[in-house]
């Protein structure tokens, strides 16, 4: 990885005005309420907007102009200064530059995910998947093993040379790794398919709780290797695209080696959403209770709806802090449920996004409903709309989707 004078002559005018907004002081306070709203707070809702389809966006501003080899650098200063300009809400820009450590996966799990892919053109990483089922028998299980993973530290310092070098004079740059992410059933139907995964749920209880064994163990192996190598991050900005900035991590011990304990964990079972609050609780949080109960907090969910699940999660979780709520969940139960215990991530509808006009009216009920609920049970929520896999090419929809959320949130919240 190397960077010309023709390609630093490029990409500084973009790191000067980066650096210019990751220093001023709405950075600070940004991150403060993402602080304040993980801490439980009733402080105003977090905005965010995430998982852009951003092959839509036609601009010459988005057009990379540098070597191949740098393209994870300038696609982040190119998108972030154009989400700055158009569709910012509560999209924090931390002064100091994080570049993520390089690490690898290698020999894999013993099989390979065979699929039958549908892949849009909107840039966005959402596609269709039909699965093969590779995972039929005892057998099958037995092949599986858990991957190696290696960390990279001279692709990483050679990363956060050339970002030192292009700041230099501007911000501080740092190598940043990662939280403890695993969502054993979403791994699962990769390599069965849906419909036999939840076939066997029912038909094949035994088999299927080997399956999830099986998993969790591969899981707690890849977690091992990433606390003994160095690669947890005790202050993320974000996990899954919500607010990570918390006074709650690392913990009161930490000494700078990084422990799960000092991390945000993050699992989901989207699948599950078409199972009942037992079998949900017996084949995935069973299991993720023991996967993730070192971590020091613990964001749960991702597509399911979670409104009907809220009291299975608090009896297995005692590091639960994040429950996503979907637009396939009703708000009004969700914050009844939860109260004043647990930040509710709110999944705005990105289907209010996709038509060729934005209607503003169902993100204001929408987004109306989140608030009222949240206001009267004293639910701390954030909003954060992700998984848009269209804006129907046109980007102004972004733009006038967070000013419609923001007028709205004025109504309830200072």
């Amino acid at each position: 990885m190397q960077m010309s004078a023709k390609d630093k002559q490029t990409l500084r005018p973009l790191a000067e005005r980066y650096s210019e907004i990751a220093h001023l002081n709405i950075q600070q306070q940004r991150m403060e309420r993402y602080r304040q709203t993980n801490a439980l707070e009733s402080v105003r809702p977090v905005v965010l907007i995430d998982e852009v389809p951003w092959g839509e966006i036609k601009d010459a501003a988005l057009t990379n102009l540098c070597a191949p080899d740098l393209d994870w650098l300038e696609t982040h200063l190119r998108q972030t200064l154009y989400q700055w300009d158009h569709f910012q809400v509560d999209l924090v820009v931390p002064p100091v530059f994080r570049v993520d450590k390089r690490h690898r996966w290698q020999q894999g799990l013993g099989i390979e995910v065979q699929d039958h892919q549908i892949k849009g053109d909107t840039g966005a990483y959402i596609s269709a998947h039909a699965y093969q089922d590779q995972l039929q028998t005892e057998d099958d299980l037995a092949r599986l093993h858990a991957p190696e993973i290696v960390y990279d530290q001279a692709a990483s310092e050679q990363a956060l040379s050339v970002a030192a070098d292009l700041f230099a004079g501007l911000m501080d740059v740092e190598l940043v790794g990662c939280g403890l992410g695993y969502s054993i059933w979403d791994r699962i139907a990769m390599y069965r398919g849906v419909e036999n995964l939840l076939m066997d749920l029912a038909m094949r209880p035994d088999f299927m709780h080997q399956t999830a064994r099986r998993f969790m163990q591969i899981a707690q192996s890849e977690f091992r290797q990433l606390e003994d190598q160095g690669l947890l991050d005790p202050r993320p900005l974000l996990v899954h695209c919500t607010p990570a900035c918390t006074r709650d991590l690392p913990a009161a011990d930490f000494e700078g080696r990084v422990r799960p304990k000092d991390v945000w964990g993050r699992c989901a079972a989207q699948i599950f959403g078409s199972v009942s609050p037992d079998m949900h609780d017996e084949f995935d949080l069973a299991y993720n209770q023991e996967l993730f109960k070192e971590c020091g907090l613990l964001y749960y969910g991702c597509c399911e709806p979670m409104d009907l699940k809220i009291d299975i999660l608090r009896k297995r979780f005692k590091n639960l802090r994040k429950i996503s709520i979907t637009p396939w969940a009703d708000p009004q139960r969700a914050a009844r449920n939860m109260g004043r215990d647990y930040v509710m991530a709110a999944k705005p509808n990105p289907a209010f996004v996709a038509l060729p006009e934005f209607n503003p009216h169902p993100v204001e009920q929408e987004i109306t409903s989140y608030c009222e609920a949240c206001r009267e049970q004293g639910t701390p929520v954030e909003f954060v709309l992700k998984d848009i896999s269209t804006i129907a090419n046109n980007p102004g929809n972004l733009t006038q989707w967070a000013a419609t959320v923001q007028a709205v949130i004025d109504k309830y919240y200072s």
